[in-house]
């Protein structure tokens, strides 16, 4: 397969893999079929059974990282809505963001190392709760390994977005900035568009815990992990 077919194939499948999600998320509403597992599922299986190489595939595939930056960009525009919101309580999304991005970055590191883990694992543990292009450069900033940061990533996303407002709802926790905070800090990007499925206020709150969630794993990471 030469390199313009392999371009094609690892950016076309990706997008129908996660086409495909979209549509049994839509149609049967289950945690499940939410498309990031959906299309998670389908790439590793095709990969497994093909034999493709996982840096092959990603010569397409890498374009979908890259839209990831204007993709962030873009749920600046609900928010420019909520802003009198986010002001009037700024305070406690600030006091959430440290207390909750803090816990997520060494209760990971410590759990890991604990756990006698290999040293590259622990260090591509730790920016797990970073969306998912600034948690590649730190990954490679502190020693870990970027590819399995992506893992974590995933993990943290794919974790807040399916289980974390059927957690809330049943926990009976119904404000917009409480339900903001916790998706926006553990899960990124991918608990942020759940968010968004049920109404901007909690989208909103969620984007910019998650926005300052990144850029304090940066600082913290830069203090005291490189």
């Amino acid at each position: 397969m030469n390199g313009l077919l392999l371009w094609l194939f690892g950016f076309l499948f990706t997008a129908a893999a996660y086409a495909l999600g979209v549509y049994l998320y839509g149609r049967y509403k289950k945690i499940y079929f939410q498309p990031l597992i959906v299309a998670a599922v389908i790439i590793c299986a095709f990969l497994l059974i093909t034999g493709i190489p996982y840096d092959a595939y990603m010569k397409g595939a890498n374009v979908w990282n890259w839209l990831l930056g204007p993709a962030v960009v873009s749920l600046a525009y609900p928010l420019y809505f909520n802003l009198p919101m986010v002001k009037k309580y700024f305070v406690p999304i600030l006091s959430g963001v440290l207390g909750g991005a803090l816990f997520g970055l060494f209760s990971g590191y410590w759990l890991t190392r604990a756990l006698g883990a290999d040293p590259d694992i622990v260090r591509s543990v730790i920016p797990k709760n970073a969306t998912t292009p600034i948690a590649i450069e730190l990954s490679d900033m502190v020693g870990g390994i970027p590819s399995l940061t992506v893992v974590f990533v995933m993990i943290a996303g794919i974790g807040g977005s399916t289980l974390g407002v059927p957690l809330l709802n049943r926990l009976n926790i119904t404000h917009p900035v409480a339900r903001g905070l916790s998706v926006g800090i553990a899960s990124h990007g991918f608990g942020t568009a759940r968010l968004f499925e049920e109404n901007d206020k909690e989208g909103s709150i969620s984007t910019v815990a998650y926005i300052l969630t990144a850029i304090l794993l940066t600082i913290v990471c830069t203090v005291f992990f490189s």
